[in-house]
């Protein structure tokens, strides 16, 4: 049989592109012609379907995305295809692709991009940033390309504008949903009727750009675009990061000494860990938990899936397709974000930007959580399409559950169902974790059908702070992850129950928004953001 680029093993064509390279690491490679491996974009390829065409196809384009970066002409004509080919290479990355990205100085193209182009169009839109393709993919491309270095070397001048220009996308839950489809339908059908209403705004939930085409190894294939908002977030809390909470000076210096002077609430010491614990992490960045075993790019399968929805390139690690098993175990921390009830309500009642935006109150977040699986032969949970399900963290309404260390059992109302879930097995969680089980197992292989998550403010975290109990679900067609928080002590009702959804993004950041309870379909009259990270001290 002769030699073909298809049948070469992959150690084999490693190692020729290795040699063909070395005098050539950044950009189109001009020794190689036909034989062009400069990226490493296999683990997606359709396999068997991929040809030498293909392969030449792709390549081509992203040798002219490179290149249309490099000139760093921000209102080129073809921006879409090379910024849509931008993030794909950002999702792929295990190092060769970021090596290319920088010869083609995409830090100072997306720097410019969005000082110099976000806002146009802005003007027609009340003054609202547009959310179309362009800058939806600017704003994910600027958040993954981020890194505690390049945060460090901005001015104090750069990083405010940053603040003003994404925070309308970060804040005005009215106008940019945080989510790829409908958040209050767990299993939205395809073409379902929408319900909305109006507000100043306009029809809420607003219909945002949800796809286009994108040609993808020389076959068309449809490109869900991510949603705006939870990268603006991401670019928010990773920059009001860099000013440190101040510390009141009537604080007592640790919690020994507020339970001998008989205080309650954050301590000195609570406020310092704070300060130096609590930041956002980068996706390219390794902290020392498991994840950091993993590929660069496997991090990115549960986004990846969330775009690229063509059967043949499915992400082989995550499953059902938009979650890595045991991704959010275990304590997180961060803060979260309370506007001001009279500012906000201002900002909805008008259907003008405000300029400069304002900004808000920033507080600690800190929650345990655990993973609970429903495994045959138990039965699901029923969907909750009835009423008032979402605001129920999809749980069926009147139903009551009983937690133990090993597992969680609910009951329905009226004794309608009983069903058991449990922590997840092991070779679950080993799913994208160990090569050789990666891409070989499918979700019935595990006969898991469905995620629960529980959380809890641990006591010196609540001490400080205020406790919570979390209660949620995560919905299987995109990972959407719903929580429902009550406060700990029943006595304190006057903390008030609220609904937490977000997406864990690059499998290091829980991001989203949360609100305290209204009718789901409904525009917030008070909603906010919070980001979340994993305390990887506590695996």
């Amino acid at each position: 049989m002769p030699a073909s680029l298809i049948t070469t093993p992959a150690e084999l064509l490693e190692q020729i592109v290795v040699i063909a390279t070395r005098q050539h690491c950044q950009g189109p490679p001009s020794v190689l012609r036909s034989l062009r491996l400069t990226f490493s974009p296999w683990r997606h390829s359709p396999g068997a379907h991929l040809t030498a065409d293909n392969i030449e196809h792709e390549l081509r384009k992203r040798f002219r995305a490179l290149k249309r970066i490099r000139r760093g002409d921000v209102a080129d004509p073809d921006i879409l295809e090379s910024l849509s080919t931008i993030y794909i290479m950002m999702l792929e990355d295990d190092g060769r692709n970021w090596d290319q990205l920088l010869w083609a100085r995409l830090p100072v193209f997306m720097t410019r991009f969005l000082r110099e182009r976000l806002m146009v169009d802005a003007e027609t839109n009340n003054g609202w940033p547009t959310e179309n393709e362009v800058n939806i993919l600017a704003v994910s491309i600027f958040w993954l390309m981020s890194c505690s270095e390049s945060i460090r070397d901005e001015t104090d001048e750069l990083r405010r504008e940053f603040v003003q220009l994404l925070s309308p996308c970060s804040f005005a839950g009215f106008r940019y949903p945080c989510f790829t489809g409908l958040e209050y339908d767990f299993c939205p059908p395809e073409n379902s009727p929408k319900t909305v209403v109006t507000s100043a705004h306009g029809i809420y939930s607003f219909i945002r750009p949800v796809s286009t085409t994108i040609y993808y190894f020389g076959r068309p294939v449809s490109f869900n675009l991510p949603p705006l908002a939870p990268y603006a977030i991401l670019v928010h809390f990773s920059r009001l990061e860099t000013r440190p909470l101040m510390i009141p000076p009537h604080l007592p210096e640790t919690r020994a000494e507020a339970v001998a002077n008989g205080t309650s609430g954050p301590t000195k010491e609570d406020v310092i860990y704070f300060n130096t614990h609590c930041r956002t992490h980068f996706p390219g960045t390794v902290y020392g938990n498991r994840f950091d075993t993993l590929l660069k790019s496997r991090r990115h399968d549960p986004d990846w899936t969330r775009s690229i929805r063509d059967p043949l390139y499915r992400s082989p690690s995550s499953l059902p397709g938009q979650y890595i098993p045991g991704t959010i175990s275990g304590r997180w921390q961060g803060s979260f974000i309370a506007p001001y009830y009279n500012v906000y309500k201002d900002i909805l009642s008008s259907s003008s930007a405000p300029s400069p935006f304002p900004s808000f109150g920033r507080f600690p977040l800190y929650v345990t959580f655990r993973e609970l699986y429903c495994y045959s032969p138990s039965i699901p949970l029923p969907l909750g399409g009835t009423e008032g399900a979402f605001e129920n963290a999809f749980l069926p309404i009147g139903c009551r559950w009983h937690e133990t260390e090993a597992g969680i059992e609910f009951t329905g109302e009226n004794a309608s169902f009983k069903t058991y879930y449990s922590p997840p097995r092991q070779e679950h969680l080993e799913i994208g974790f160990v090569g050789g089980t990666a891409g070989k197992s499918k979700p019935s292989t595990h006969g898991a059908f469905d995620v629960i998550i529980t959380g809890v403010t641990e006591d010196h975290y609540a001490a400080a702070w205020g406790g919570y109990r979390y209660m949620g679900r995560i919905r299987p067609s995109d990972g959407l992850i719903v929580l429902l928080r009550e406060p700990l002590d029943p006595q304190m009702v006057e903390l008030g129950r609220a609904l937490f959804r977000g997406y864990i993004i690059s499998s290091r950041n829980f991001v989203g928004r949360w609100r305290y309870l209204s009718t789901g379909v409904h525009p917030p009259e008070w909603e906010s953001i919070f980001s979340l990270c994993k305390d990887v001290s506590w695996e």
